[in-house]
């Protein structure tokens, strides 16, 4: 029998793979709304109100557009989110493979797109009714605009291009600005490219002017649809007060030291859930195929010296730059809980990697890496679609708390933290409300004369913050548990009835 050659197998390998990702992210797309954002985004599918939190500020208007025009031919909002996420996320593969292919061949290129788009938090991300996902795949076009941009320093057309792709990424994601470091970086490149030509400061002026009236047209529709450019101002005080001062989860806001900070979110965030998505096989792969470009890149040093590639250089350092300032941002004002913070530096990462994994291929190991490169492919398809699997048939802990509330018959009150958000989107016919002051609970406890009173384990973790015998007053009833990769902060609930009298 005839041998396949390599170059075809892997051809058919990185076809099938991202053939793939777009069947089972839409056969697996969530049918749950998990947390309190994933309500807010699918609700704004059916009425969008700032106010109401249908999505929370700043709104997001770009994604919810491409879920509404979805949202028009499948019904349930958290599936037309996770249905446009999925085609965000193939559209990418474009961009990917087009910077991918400035360093290496088609082949290759190919492969190193199948290889991101199946990295496997990454990929459980396109099913789910987030925004990080589009804002992901539109990370990846205003990269490769970027990088266009700086081969035609002096085109008015692709440096408007790359505006615009700004623009839609921060209409989309707008926690992902650290990332406009690359249009700095881009600016500071054209104005030293236009050494001697008149008017680049006018330029370069007019450049930070057209950025700021792109980034206008959506922010301009928000302040409209909240009414009053007040009321709009107002609104975003608020959120930018509450987020790094109460519930964001950001180094303010949480009493964690630095040190224990950095190790949870590069450690356990970055390293064990969005890169190896807690697979062991896929850890030792990605640790062997880093081994062998260490060894080797000195010899790619000293090969590579004379390739016409000064801008590939600068570029990549670029991606560095933007990844250390997203890093840093995510570290200092990102919830350090939610690992899908830290997910956008994980492509771009993983692209440098294995870009140079093949780049070390061509000098050097040519069966090797190529055989470690293909066996990850392998195993982040196979992790991949069995989370994704796990994910959609899964019910969440929050959903399981719900139905438990849902069939007790005695009259009672339910006190909560974001879970009342998720109960509230599932029409919950029970009482239920969300506390944080223990002095209050307290008293309105004492008034609910007939009723019981329970509690979740979050907010009793909250009471005991205020007073250290709140514990005394509680008996468990129950526990509740989920996979803590798709619900990491929710993917275990204790429920408590509470008492005065124990």
């Amino acid at each position: 029998m005839q041998r396949i050659p390599a170059q075809i197998a892997t051809w058919f390998a990185a076809i099938v793979a991202l053939i793939g990702i777009g069947y089972f992210s839409l056969y697996y797309a969530s049918p749950f709304a998990r947390s309190w954002d994933e309500v807010d985004f699918a609700l704004a599918l059916d009425r969008f109100d700032l106010l109401a939190m249908q999505p929370h500020f700043p709104g997001y208007p770009y994604f919810i557009i491409g879920g509404t025009l979805v949202h028009h031919w499948i019904a349930d909002p958290v599936k037309a989110l996770a249905t446009f996420n999925a085609a965000m996320a193939l559209s990418s593969a474009v961009p990917i493979y087009l910077l991918a292919r400035r360093h290496v061949n088609q082949r290759a290129s190919l492969l190193i797109a199948a290889l991101v788009l199946t990295t496997p938090y990454l990929w459980l991300m396109t099913a789910r009714p987030m925004s990080e996902c589009a804002g992901i795949a539109l990370l990846w076009w205003f990269l490769w605009s970027v990088r266009q941009a700086m081969e035609y320093p002096r085109s008015k057309a692709w440096h408007a291009l790359t505006l615009v792709f700004f623009g839609l990424l921060m209409g989309t994601r707008l926690s992902f600005f650290p990332f406009g470091t690359a249009l700095l970086l881009l600016w500071a490149y054209k104005y030293k490219s236009n050494a001697g030509t008149r008017g680049r400061k006018v330029r370069l002026l007019l450049s930070v002017i057209s950025a700021c009236l792109i980034q206008l047209v959506w922010v301009a529709g928000l302040a409209l649809s909240e009414g009053t450019l007040s009321g709009f101002v107002k609104l975003s005080m608020a959120f930018v007060k509450g987020h790094f001062t109460e519930w964001g989860g950001g180094v303010v806001s949480i009493s964690m030291p630095f040190g224990r900070r950095a190790v949870q979110l590069f450690g356990n965030n970055l390293l064990g859930d969005v890169l190896l998505s807690r697979s062991i096989v896929i850890g030792i792969l990605l640790a062997l195929l880093l081994v062998l470009v260490w060894m080797r890149h000195r010899l790619i040093s000293e090969t590579s010296a004379d390739e016409p590639e000064h801008l590939n250089r600068l570029f990549r350092i670029g991606i560095i730059i933007c990844l250390s300032v997203y890093a840093a941002w995510a570290l200092l004002g990102q919830n350090i809980e939610k690992p899908r913070h830290i997910a956008p530096i994980a492509g771009p990462m993983l692209f440098l990697v294995y870009l140079s994994a093949i780049r070390t291929a061509v000098f050097g190991l040519s069966r090797i890496i190529p055989m470690i490169l293909s066996l990850i492919l392998v195993a982040q398809f196979v992790q991949g679609a069995m989370l994704l699997k796990r994910q959609a048939e899964q019910i969440p802990a929050v959903y399981q708390l719900h139905d438990y509330l849902s069939h007790l018959d005695a009259p009672f009150v339910v006190y909560t933290w974001e879970e009342t958000r998720v109960f509230q989107y599932l029409k919950a016919t029970y009482e239920h409300r969300d506390i944080v002051t223990y002095d209050y609970f307290k008293a309105v406890a004492r008034a609910s004369s007939g009723q019981r009173v329970l509690l979740t384990d979050k907010v009793l973790r909250g009471f005991e913050l205020q007073d250290s015998k709140a514990r005394d007053h509680v008996v468990q009833l129950s526990e509740f548990k989920s996979d803590s990769l798709f619900d990491p902060v929710y993917g275990r609930i204790i429920l408590y009835e509470w008492s005065e009298n124990l």
